[in-house]
């Protein structure tokens, strides 16, 4: 039995992420899974330059962010 592959990713924003992982998923022949936050971020969620945007009260807090969605069978592929 192969190894499986899964390209997992988190884009925020422009889509180059995605685009970046379409394109290792399809090299590699593996699966792709996008990840999700529950709460969509704004613009100004992802304003790194404010200290008090989401992301940075996520990071400085160390925050785990809830994410939609999950791999079926995970544990057993």
């Amino acid at each position: 039995m192969g190894d499986k592959i899964l390209v997992a990713y988190f884009s925020a924003e422009t889509g180059r992420t995605r685009k970046a992982a379409e394109g290792i998923a399809k090299l590699t022949g593996g699966d792709i899974f996008e990840i999700k936050p529950v709460e969509e971020y704004t613009k100004s969620d992802i304003n790194w330059k404010n200290p008090f945007s989401r992301c940075n009260k996520e990071k400085i807090g160390k925050k785990d962010v809830p994410v939609s969605g999950k791999i079926e069978n995970f544990g057993s592929l």
